[in-house]
């Protein structure tokens, strides 16, 4: 349930408040690779805290590279489901912590640097990716044997289907994002212009 409620604020409203999608970030990617290791309910939620409030501190401190901290985050969360993609062919054994150490930090760093180059128009997408990826491990971990699927693809046509849906939650999540900010911008344009009369 936590998974779902990370992932339809980081999808949908990702970019439009960037401290919530900091914190949300934050916390999703905590929570997720915490749950990899099967890590108690006290424990991910202890993780992806200090995560999330990690997240946070390190945008204060550095404001002026938000748009890079939001990405990583952002880009931490991709990683973390690309690792459990991934590590999902070695079998359903203990998770390979080398293969994580290496494919969460390399997309994190990647979307960092891509969203301090394309800012907002990057940050939309890659949190509307993040949050569509928690989305769909949220319904695949709290589902049936059906919906397994879209936590771990084990099988060619869960692989698909798990692409597909990423692929179309992650546009729709960006196109309202992209309609938040528009409407946010002609309110302020609105407001600005009605002050100067």
């Amino acid at each position: 349930m936590v998974l779902l409620v990370l992932g339809a604020v980081l999808c949908f409203l990702g970019a439009v408040s960037l401290r919530l999608g900091v914190l949300a970030a934050g916390f999703g990617g905590g929570w997720l690779l915490a749950e990899v290791f099967d890590a108690s309910v006290l424990t991910r939620a202890v993780v992806g805290l200090v995560a999330a409030l990690a997240a946070f501190v390190v945008t204060l401190l550095f404001a002026k590279l938000v748009f890079f901290i939001g990405g990583l985050c952002a880009g931490a969360v991709l990683g973390a489901k690309v690792f459990v993609i991934t590590d999902s062919g070695v079998g359903h054994g203990d998770p390979d912590v080398l293969l994580a150490c290496i494919v969460v930090p390399a997309i994190a760093v990647l979307c960092g640097f891509l969203a301090d180059r394309w800012q907002r128009g990057f940050l939309r997408m890659v949190t509307a990716a993040a949050g569509a990826a928690l989305l769909l491990s949220g319904i695949g971990r709290i589902g049936s044997g059906d919906t397994d699927q879209l936590w771990r693809p084990d099988t060619t046509a869960g692989g698909v289907l798990f692409a597909v849906l990423w692929l179309g939650l992650t546009v729709l999540g960006y196109r309202v994002q992209r309609g938040r900010t528009r409407q946010a911008r002609h309110h302020a344009e609105a407001a600005a212009g009605g002050k100067g009369r």
